[in-house]
């Protein structure tokens, strides 16, 4: 019983901490790091045994559609 009531209060505080759903207009237009142009580049870098060194990242807008 106790280890039932336990479960309980943790799936109650655990609940709060779920993800924010985003809206088209929360992404439209918003730049991150080209994550696909990165492991392109890692990967040739590993072929070729060279080392890559990211200063800044390559960006990319998003647009949703």
């Amino acid at each position: 019983m106790k280890s039932l009531v336990a479960a309980g209060i943790a799936g109650l505080l655990l609940s709060g901490c779920a993800p924010l759903q985003y809206t088209k207009a929360d992404i439209d237009g918003r730049i991150v790091c080209n994550s696909d142009v990165m492991d392109r580049v890692e990967q040739y870098a590993r072929r070729n045994f060279t080392q890559v060194i990211w200063v800044n990242c390559p960006q990319a807008t998003l647009r949703v559609i």
